[in-house]
């Protein structure tokens, strides 16, 4: 029973980072997690699957383990939407000084 109740949870908050990794991919964007909770949410989930293996317990690290790898996807998103925003932010940026300095001359 203890083990149906662990494996229940596990399943539950797991399944709760489809619907905003889902999100994520859609937007193609994931602003709305911040970096730190992001990093202590990896860190957190590193401690609870390494948990689980030293007490042999498979719902724990199993869940653990998808909910890192959903975790990972949504950061992975916000890296690449930052890195094409600053791209953006540097391309209107040197345009601007390009027509900044045609009116110059």
């Amino acid at each position: 029973m203890i083990t149906l109740i662990g494996s229940l949870a596990g399943l539950l908050t797991t399944a709760c980072w489809l619907p905003q990794m889902v999100k994520t991919m859609r937007l193609g964007a994931a602003d709305e997690f911040a970096w730190p909770y992001l990093g202590m949410l990896t860190v957190g989930l590193s401690a609870w699957i390494a948990y689980g293996f030293l007490r042999h317990d498979p719902p724990i690290y199993i869940c653990n383990v998808v909910t890192f790898a959903l975790v990972l996807v949504v950061a992975a998103v916000k890296v690449r939407a930052e890195r094409a925003r600053a791209l953006e932010c540097a391309t209107v940026t040197e345009v601007a000084a390009l027509v900044a300095e045609g009116a110059e001359g």
